[in-house]
């Protein structure tokens, strides 16, 4: 009778933890619950986050970026975006920008050269819209499958609006293998 007892208590925990689980595995994460808004778009349009607008207006790669008299070489391939971007309501910069594959890995700008664009501090102010061009550099074999994504904040973008805009590349190995030059942001009307 004890052995039947115990058991049944055994049975009836068991069932209890495998509920519990069950109902932890079928509710959002943290994680899921406060990742940011994505706001989605394609290259050529207007994509409008909280507080700024991009477009996409061109996208090339290439094997090596020129930057002065130093070329800078990669592993991988150096995926080049030009931009238009621009504040809405209140002065703002674009913090954050970075390149999502396909299988969900994330590549950021790079940090050998300056970006004034997205990384450098530069502010931008409603009405006064900024071109210019951003690198990434990311793995031959993820350039055909990239989406760009852009926040206004660079540590946390949780709980915000981020852009994301397939960016038509369609295979790495297609790149120019010549060094290219990245344009300056500049103020545009």
């Amino acid at each position: 009778m004890k052995l039947l007892r115990r058991l049944g208590t055994a049975v009836f925990v068991l069932a209890a933890l495998a509920a519990g689980q069950a109902v932890h595995s079928a509710e959002p994460n943290l994680n899921h619950a406060l990742r940011p808004f994505p706001v989605a778009g394609e290259v050529g349009a207007e994509v409008a986050a909280r507080t700024f607008t991009a477009r996409v207006q061109l996208v090339r790669c290439a094997a090596a970026l020129r930057i002065g008299e130093h070329v800078l070489d990669t592993q991988g391939v150096w995926i080049i975006a030009k931009l238009r971007v621009g504040a809405r309501f209140k002065p703002t910069s674009i913090a954050y920008a970075a390149a999502r594959d396909g299988a969900g890995k994330v590549y950021q700008t790079t940090d050998r050269v300056s970006l004034d664009l997205v990384s450098g501090g530069l502010t931008m102010q409603p009405g006064l819209p900024y071109e210019g061009e951003i690198a990434i550099e990311v793995p031959t074999a993820s350039a055909g499958s990239l989406t760009l994504l852009l926040a206004d904040n660079s540590l946390d973008q949780r709980m915000d609006s981020m852009t994301e805009i397939g960016l038509p590349i369609s295979d790495g190995n297609a790149c120019s293998a010549e060094p290219t030059t990245l344009l300056a942001p500049k103020a545009v009307s």
